[in-house]
């Protein structure tokens, strides 16, 4: 069967390998100059730190089943650190706390009273119990019910950068999903995988050398503008002809395609900040900032195993704040540094570079969920598949490759079924 997949980010990708699994002759047509959608390296500059900067500091947890298995079969999944739940969280004067899914630990979290503190463990045996799927409707800020205080110092922590917005914005559906699953699901499903190696390498460029390997074949700059039957019509006015497709695109552009209406699903964005300080400043590999624009910093050098000679290389991620896509670079990158030294101690940028994702996510607020849609299009052959899409996860790389998994599947049980006709 000859299956065309439109679009190379994690979900055209992971549909693709799928398909190449199962023995299909492959096309991967993506309009970028590179695979990998969201998930990028961003493109070297002379004086850059070895590896150049990602598009943001990408983390996964160990209920990330599906991207683990992405991984093993793009061939990359010994680019993964895994290490057991433990957040350092850093205060305003830089003393630090730890967050991790051990109640003892909850219990000695400093940057609450011990009142709060077991409140959480109160809120957490709640939690458990409740239906998400019954939560859409109202924010998870709502749902937990809590003083605003707690929400800030340990809701906001974890939840930020798994859904990209403040508990005060998400659907108490896709928090309470990411409470369960993570902190309250079983033994290792909260372990933090931080990627070792550059994303765009372990992703896009690994995924595409399988692919090759397999006989498929990649096309990049080939952006598909019509959908007919039985081929996807190129820019150029080139037909690819195939049996089957999965449109594997952003929300927007896979309604325009398929002739759908858009669904509407805002967006939210991620600022990133890259710095090469001329001492050690962090003593953790990451570290959460509470009451700072500067939400998560990483030590890109350790991570990487790519420590400067001198010096400190650092990411700090900003998820879900619009007003820092105005800041102008210099202004910028004297803000998030000096929220580092303020808590670490005096220290001098030596290089600097800002990343922005003004799109980086789908923003999971209450009622998105209906607006999500499935795998299945009511084309013949034809299946969709993007992060954005209704698999139950919030719009992570998790929901992404799920997705393209779903889709070859659905595909392929498809093309199986009229052949049997």
């Amino acid at each position: 069967m000859r299956s065309a997949v439109i679009g190379g980010g994690l979900a055209g990708l992971a549909a693709a390998l799928r398909l190449v699994e199962a023995g299909h002759e492959v096309t991967v047509l993506e309009a970028r100059p590179t695979l990998g959608g969201a998930v990028q390296t961003l493109p070297e500059r002379e004086g850059d730190p070895s590896p150049p900067p990602d598009n943001g500091q990408h983390i996964g947890l160990g209920c990330f089943t599906g991207w683990q298995e992405f991984l093993s079969l793009a061939g990359s999944s010994g680019s993964l650190d895994r290490r057991a739940l433990e957040l350092p969280v850093l205060d305003e004067q830089g003393r630090v706390a730890v967050i991790s899914d051990r109640p003892l630990d909850l219990l000695r979290y400093r940057h609450l009273t011990l009142r709060d503190r077991l409140g959480i463990v109160r809120t957490l045996g709640r939690l458990r119990r409740l239906d998400p799927a019954a939560h859409d409707g109202e924010t998870f800020a709502a749902l937990l019910g809590s003083r605003e205080r707690v929400i800030e110092r340990f809701w906001d922590v974890f939840i930020r950068p798994a859904l990209n917005l403040r508990s005060a914005e998400a659907s108490a559906a896709l928090g309470l999903f990411t409470v369960q699953t993570a902190l309250l699901g079983e033994k290792g499903a909260g372990d933090l995988l931080l990627p070792t190696a550059p994303l765009g390498e372990m992703h896009g460029d690994a995924a595409g050398k399988t692919l090759l390997a397999h006989g498929a074949e990649v096309r990049l700059g080939a952006r598909v503008v019509a959908l007919e039957p039985g081929a996807a019509v190129l820019a150029d006015g080139e037909r690819v002809v195939a049996d089957g497709f999965v449109v594997a695109l952003p929300a927007a552009e896979s309604a325009r395609l398929l002739e759908e209406e858009d669904p509407d699903l805002e967006s939210s964005p991620i600022v990133s900040v890259h710095l090469l300080f001329d001492r050690e400043l962090l003593p953790h590999p990451l570290a959460a900032l509470l009451s700072s624009p500067a939400h998560w910093v990483f030590d890109r050098g350790a991570l990487t195993g790519h420590r400067p000679e001198r010096g400190q290389y650092l990411t700090v991620v900003s998820s879900g704040v619009p007003e820092l896509l105005e800041v102008r670079g210099r202004e910028l990158v004297e803000l998030i540094s000096g929220e580092l030294v303020s808590r670490l101690g005096s220290a001098e940028v030596l290089w600097s570079r800002v990343s922005r994702e003004p799109e980086a996510t789908v923003a999971g607020r209450p009622g998105q969920a209906a607006r999500r849609r499935g795998t299945e299009t009511g084309r013949a052959n034809v299946v969709r598949a993007g992060a954005w899409t209704d698999t139950g996860w919030p719009a992570t790389m998790e929901s992404a490759v799920r997705s393209g998994f779903e889709a070859a599947q659905v595909l392929m049980s498809t093309r199986t079924e009229e052949v049997a006709a």
